[in-house]
């Protein structure tokens, strides 16, 4: 294989696996992207070859008799196209279709035992069992969000495609396997960089971690005469990257703006511009090992800081003063100070964690517009204590806000003027004192958080005496002061609230006399 024109037909000879390395993301191509997709080849006109994308492979030794390609670029597409064509030869056999025999089958998607798509992931085994081969799958079988959307695309090319005729399918399968693609074909991983530098995918645009990737790998090429082990390191780091926004399902550009504010010491919040930036400057003022160094220290501070956010999810279920933090639901314009917390003032991230709950529930009952990210960041900007600037924020009354507490405490009508989330970590918090004086287990955050398929909380607030009790009508004075007082509230599950509805007051008391 070599660069230049070629055709789909031609990539897939039956002498190569196509692997997509632990450096990429995972597939995460949707229903509008597959919709695009199918579109693209129904609708193209059969007197002009169909033009299929530009590809970038590494070639990567030989795996027995088969060689080994490595895609660089174009992977999301490319293993689209194949979970496609699975299908499409599945269904072309059952229509009895001249156009293909077993051996399109062994091109394309499998020769014995051996798969032409392989990914150096988690999700390798379930590609090649449950989506590439007919084996039964069940919702348990699915781990990850990828693997969803692989299962996803194998349905929605199953149901698209059943719908066809056959001389339609025919004519879709000539399209694709005759369809032009470009190829950059490179035996060094330095050269392939230097390209992926320059190329757009067809696919979804690059994301802004995988913008900064490309960038770094291509500038260490231009910095290092030896850059392959510097860009394997590159790789590895992005590599664990990904694996962590696989697997907790993470949003990767809140994660780069977080690291940015802790940890870069800049007015610039956006990751891209700031390193790009950064490293352009260096490069340009010929300060090479500068240059090198900042691009390897960056990946290593970008990845630890994605390990130390997840560690902090983590910790939610062993600490109960970071779990009452999160539930609170205050928790975003803190990120930067705990990720920076956790990395540089370990030892004091309980106390930080006090501050913020003291602080942040204060802050919802008066419905602070403020979070004093401002402060925090500036201190985190200068290598200031941002820590002690939290605890200034209480401790001093900034914004009145002790004050303003006090005065919230006599509201009659909890329910409408409070956040439900404040009012529901109020009743939650309750219920566990409740629980605890009466020995019974405590409620755990992850019930807290808990919803249903819908998105419905499991515990939802819910009215004692209801708004509408049946065979009641209240007065003014209830409906002002009593209905929508905390006295009056409750959190309560889904099939215990529906079962008690409308029902009178002396009625549900003695179903919440039953509980906990």
């Amino acid at each position: 294989m070599q660069t230049g024109k070629s055709t789909v037909k031609s990539i897939f000879d039956g002498t190569r696996i196509f692997n997509i390395p632990t450096y990429q993301r995972a597939y995460s191509w949707r229903e509008s992207n597959l919709n695009d997709f199918l579109t693209d080849i129904i609708n193209q006109h059969t007197e002009r070859p169909y033009f299929f994308g530009t590809f970038l492979f590494h070639n990567n030794g030989q795996r027995g008799e088969f060689n080994l390609i490595d895609i660089v670029d174009g992977q999301q597409r490319l293993t689209t196209f194949l979970l496609f064509m699975r299908q499409l030869i599945k269904i072309l056999n059952k229509k009895n279709s001249e156009r293909i025999s077993k051996r399109t089958d062994r091109i394309f998607i499998k020769d014995d035992d051996v798969f032409k798509l392989e990914l150096s992931n988690e999700d390798n085994s379930f590609l090649h069992n449950y989506i590439l081969s007919d084996s039964e799958i069940k919702k348990e079988k699915v781990a990850t969000p990828s693997q969803r959307l692989l299962l996803e695309a194998k349905s929605f090319f199953e149901a698209k495609l059943t719908k066809l005729n056959k001389e339609l399918l025919e004519k879709i399968y000539v399209t694709i396997t005759e369809a032009d693609v470009l190829l950059y074909v490179v035996d060094e991983i330095s050269e392939a960089t230097q390209i992926f530098a320059l190329l757009n995918d067809r696919g979804r645009p690059l994301t802004d971690l995988e913008a900064i990737k490309s960038f770094l790998m291509y500038n260490i090429g231009l910095t290092s005469k030896n850059p392959n082990q510097l860009i394997g390191k590159i790789q590895e780091n992005f590599s664990k990257i990904y694996r962590l926004i696989e697997k907790y399902d993470l949003v990767e550009e809140d994660i780069l703006r977080y690291h940015t504010i802790a940890f870069e010491h800049t007015t610039k919040t956006n990751s891209k511009v700031y390193i790009k930036n950064k490293i352009s400057t260096l490069v340009n003022n010929n300060e090479q090992q500068k240059a090198k160094e900042a691009i390897m220290n960056y990946c290593l501070r970008l990845k630890e800081t994605f390990e130390i956010y997840v560690q902090i999810l983590e910790d939610i279920e062993s600490s109960q003063t970071l779990a009452n933090f999160f539930m609170l639901g205050k928790v975003a314009p803190f990120y930067p100070l705990l990720i920076n917390s956790k990395k540089y003032s370990s030892n004091r991230f309980e106390e930080l964690i006090g501050y913020l709950n003291k602080f942040s529930f204060r802050a919802t009952l008066i419905r602070l517009r403020s979070s004093g990210d401002s402060y925090i960041n500036t201190c985190l900007r200068n290598k200031e204590d941002a820590i002690e600037k939290v605890k200034e924020f209480t401790r001093d009354n900034w914004w009145n806000i002790n004050y303003r507490v006090k005065e919230s405490l006599n509201y009659n009508n909890y329910y409408e003027w409070l956040s439900k989330n404040t009012v529901r970590f109020i009743l939650f918090s309750y219920e566990n004192d409740l629980r605890q004086k009466k020995g019974y287990p405590k409620l755990t955050s992850k019930e807290y958080f808990k919803t249903t398929p819908n998105g419905t909380r499991f515990l939802n607030i819910e009215h004692i005496t209801a708004k509408k009790t049946v065979g009641i009508k209240f007065d003014d004075d209830f409906n002002e002061n009593y209905i929508n007082n905390l006295g009056n509230l409750v959190i309560d599950y889904i099939g215990p609230n529906i079962r008690k509805g409308n029902k009178s007051t002396d009625d549900k008391l003695e179903e919440y006399k039953q509980a906990p």
